[in-house]
Order: structure tokens, then sequence, then C-alpha cells
């Protein structure tokens, strides 16, 4: 038996220590998401914290016939778009700015997207604007993108996850291509989304 079944199956049991597999598991991937889609690394945290404490809560409604990454993601996706929807009612000064530079925080790097300015031969200018680019982008379209291409996702399992057609998946990835094309036509950069 895998270590996440076995996690599963401890969680299931009322066994706390099932949580800590799949924290270590998808921690990283889950503050990245979730900080790619708000631009807010501490309501990001806190998105995955709470998911982690609602899966510990609500395991019983997690069938193991499908795969638990997704199903965890779609929670991950769903709460940060929604708490983006609250944050945009009710903005709040408090805090405004802060950054608390934890280790996760460096892993995260400026650029919490999918690129590498290596990878592309960007330089740090580049890679800066290319990042505010991204960062133009809605939140649902970065959410498809990252978990394209930083979790190298298949469009059948972004559409899973995300919980929406897979024709709305293709749409939206179509669209941000096309708005990081043509923000990009206006500049010097040169860049190549698959």
């Amino acid at each position: 038996m895998n270590e996440e079944i076995e996690a599963i199956a401890l969680l299931k049991r009322g066994d706390v220590r099932g949580l800590e597999v799949l924290v270590r598991k998808y921690q990283l991937d889950s503050v990245r998401i979730a900080n790619a889609i708000t631009k807010d690394f501490s309501l990001a945290e806190e998105i995955v914290q709470e998911a982690f404490l609602r899966v510990y809560q609500c395991i019983d409604q997690y069938d193991d016939a499908r795969p638990f990454r997704s199903w965890f993601l779609r929670i991950i996706v769903n709460d940060a778009l929604k708490a983006l929807t609250y944050q945009n009612r009710f903005v709040s000064l408090e805090g405004a700015g802060e950054f608390d530079g934890s280790d996760l925080a460096g892993i995260l790097s400026e650029s919490s997207l999918w690129f590498e300015q290596e990878e592309f031969g960007l330089t740090h200018e580049n890679a800066q604007a290319l990042q505010e680019m991204l960062n133009n982008l809605t939140p649902e379209h970065r959410a498809v993108l990252e978990l394209k291409y930083y979790l190298d996702m298949s469009d059948e399992e972004i559409a899973m996850t995300v919980h929406i057609p897979l024709g709305t998946v293709k749409s939206r990835l179509h669209v941000a291509k096309m708005v990081l094309r043509s923000m990009l036509e206006r500049t010097d950069l040169s860049f190549s989304c698959r």
C-alpha cells in the first residue's frame, strides 16, 4: 500500500497522523496555486491550512475511487477563488505589504508561477515583467495556467480538479495564452507557451 493510501486510511479511522503525510506531499504545490490565484501569500497559506483541516474533518466525503490530488486541489482552487471574491468585496489595509519571510515563502520565490528565469533565458527584469503580465490575468486563467504548466496536469485532470467542463479548460488556456501573447508583442520579451 502506498504512503498516500495509508495516510487516507489513518484519517478515515480518525488518526491525525495521516494528515502529516498529505501535508508533506501537497503543501508546497497547494500554496503555490493559492498564491498564484490570490496574489497574497498570507491568504494562500491560510487557505491551505484551512483546507487541510477540512480534509481531516471531512475525509469521509472523499471517494477512494478518485485521485486524492484532484479532490484536494479542487478544494484549494475553489477556496482561493472564493477568498478572492470575498476579499474584493471587503478591502482591508491591515497588514498590507507585510511579508513573513518563512522558508516556504523563500521556496516560492518572486516568480510564483510555472516559468523559471533560467529555463527561458530571461533576465531578472524580464522575469519580473512576465510575472506582472501573469498577474494581470484573471484568477481563473492564472489557475488553469498554474495547473497546466507548474503541476503538468492534462486538460482532463484540470477539468476534474477545477470542476469545470473540458471545453472551458481549453478555452481558458487559449484565452490566457492569447492575452499573454498580445502583452508580449507590445514588449521586447520573447517567450513561448506550449
